[in-house]
């Protein structure tokens, strides 16, 4: 049996640190009997607790999106990080091989310029993306264009037109194994 106390004061003491626990994977801790108890005690801690003060790469990158601008674009760029080093950073986190650099590249463009659909991209991703920032995967904020998918948030970048897709044709051309990185990116989450 769980110690639910335990795991609600667990959330409560993260939350008070900044550390944006996700509650899910709390309730996904305890038995499905108990998650009803586990969650009216989390949102009692949500409700009673004062909010956490925003990481600055989030603040960062909301200032991003306020001016138009993509904000994983302006976190980049204040990390002192060059588009380059950060596909091959990434390709290496998500386990790839070198031929994949350049598949990796198209795809790391589109999203960092919101032209990909964000309801595509595995988790694996978002983690690998946050671990090369060097940022908590909650503080990451990204943008993808209109409708990419059913109950998928999403959002336009100025720079980007709503329904734009990823460039199919420069993916086609590029060596390297399609399968696993484009599975990546577009496979969904998981």
């Amino acid at each position: 049996m769980s110690d639910i106390p335990a795991l609600a004061e667990e959330f409560r003491q993260a939350y008070a640190a900044g550390e944006h626990p996700d509650a899910a994977a709390f309730l996904a801790r305890v038995p499905e009997d108990q998650r009803d108890e586990l969650g009216r005690l989390i949102r009692a801690v949500l409700a009673d607790e004062p909010p956490p003060d925003p990481a600055p790469e989030t603040l960062l990158m909301v200032q991003a999106m306020r001016r138009g601008e993509p904000p994983l674009l302006e976190l980049r760029t204040a990390r002192g990080m060059t588009r380059d080093q950060v596909v091959s950073d990434l390709r290496e986190e998500l386990g790839l091989e070198p031929a994949d650099e350049q598949r990796v590249a198209v795809y790391y463009h589109e999203l960092e310029t919101g032209q990909l659909p964000l309801a595509g991209i595995r988790d694996r991703v978002f983690e690998a993306v946050a671990t090369v920032m060097g940022v908590a995967r909650s503080s990451l904020l990204l943008q993808g264009p209109q409708g990419g998918g059913a109950g998928a948030p999403q959002a336009v970048y100025a720079r980007a037109e709503p329904g734009t897709e990823v460039n199919l044709d420069a993916l086609a051309a590029l060596p390297g194994e399609p399968g696993a990185v484009d599975d990546l990116f577009t496979g969904g989450p998981g």
